[in-house]
């Protein structure tokens, strides 16, 4: 009877801390996915009332046709170098050249309106302009057959990157753009909506040294958009400027980013999941390996951390965190079961206690071990 009743508190316990170590997976879970679905700005009555002054930058139709009298500026650019990456501040830097080309009709807008060629574009995503460079190679556009004008312009500095998503984080990608907007006000479409067009002869974007550091080029795309703002600057209209984007698509390397986060954390999880095969009756030892890890846990992800911005979402690597916060804390929960039942057994039933606590103990390294690969595969799939 004696034993019947221990199998079934044993059995209780078991079903607790898997219980309390489910709860808080489903619990963080469930907050990621609310996070994503509970989206109060795309309500339909709050929408409509911020669509009127949402600013948006959209893609230029690729199917648009253009009128013979147009006012087209091509464009084109060479990234010679990107460098100092910082996911903390989202910023990078670049250097490069920028030309432009554009027809005696723009010429004439231009010299209508004062412009001269430093003030046609500006790098829209340009940030510490006090210590950057962005400035024409020639005094003046030279002029070419047909009564065309090209203007050659260098630039190093740092810009603000918008397109980093980090829900893959540590393996996900990075996107790099170069932003390049028409910066003339008489040049927005309340005017004479001159247009940024990809230049015919832009055939490469990176040069040699286009590579960085512990990431490897995936693509590069250099499309127009449209930017139309949300203020009205002081007047009755929101302007809407021509732009074209440089994205630069790098990728973490796998490998690296294992080694470096995963696989530290999946040790920690493997002397976290063994613990259990430490003999019940040594409670001290298996009491100590839960509670360690767990601090190491903590120490590890705050490192993590260090290297990113604040994040209104959780990363790949942060559920695995999560989930390994649970399964450790559910495991000293257990350990602390088992060694108060070991210690108040009486010496003949001690040796049947021990049994029932490995057996215990089992069960939950199997159940952690599927609960801890179903997470990160959610994880990973989700995202």
């Amino acid at each position: 009877m004696k034993r019947t009743d221990g199998f079934r508190s044993v059995r209780g316990l078991v079903s607790g801390a898997l219980l309390c170590s489910l709860l808080s997976v489903v619990v963080l879970t469930g907050l990621s996915c609310f996070e994503k679905a509970h989206d109060p700005g795309l309500q339909e009555e709050t929408a409509l009332l911020l669509e009127r002054d949402r600013e948006s930058v959209v893609p230029l139709p690729s199917t648009k046709e253009f009128a013979e009298d147009a006012l087209i500026v091509y464009t084109g650019i060479l990234v010679d170098k990107v460098y100092e990456l910082s996911l903390v501040s989202r910023t990078f830097s670049a250097d490069g050249y920028i030309w432009l080309e554009w027809p005696s009709s723009v010429q004439e807008l231009m010299e209508r309106n004062g412009i001269g060629p430093r003030d046609i574009v500006r790098l829209a995503n340009r940030v510490e302009i006090w210590d950057s460079l962005f400035e024409p190679v020639t005094a003046e556009p030279r002029l070419l057959s047909g009564g065309r004008y090209y203007q050659r312009y260098r630039f190093s500095s740092r810009f603000y990157d918008d397109e980093i998503e980090f829900r893959r984080d540590p393996f996900g990608e990075v996107n790099l753009p170069v932003i390049i907007e028409v910066a003339a006000p008489s040049m927005s479409d309340k005017y004479a909506e001159v247009l940024l067009l990809p230049h015919h002869q832009a055939n490469g974007f990176m040069g040699r040294s286009g590579s960085l550091s512990g990431y490897r080029l995936n693509s590069s795309s250099f499309e127009p958009h449209l930017h139309r703002y949300s203020s009205r600057f002081g007047s009755w209209y929101h302007p809407t400027f021509s732009q074209m984007r440089l994205e630069m698509v790098y990728q973490a390397d796998y490998w690296s980013a294992f080694v470096n986060w995963v696989f530290p954390l999946m040790i920690i999880m493997a002397v976290v999941l063994l613990s259990p095969s430490v003999a019940g009756s040594l409670g001290d030892v298996r009491l100590a390996i839960p509670s360690t890890a767990l601090l190491t846990l903590i120490f590890l992800q705050q490192s993590y951390h260090d290297e990113l911005p604040p994040l209104p979402y959780l990363t790949f690597l942060d559920e695995l965190f999560a989930v390994g916060y649970a399964i450790a804390l559910g495991l000293f929960g257990l350990f602390t079961w088992g060694t108060n039942t070991y210690a108040h057994a009486e010496d003949k039933d001690k040796t049947a206690v021990a049994q029932r606590i490995d057996r215990a103990d089992l069960v939950f390294q199997l159940i952690s071990v599927a609960i801890f690969v179903a997470v990160g595969v959610g994880a990973w799939v989700r995202d």
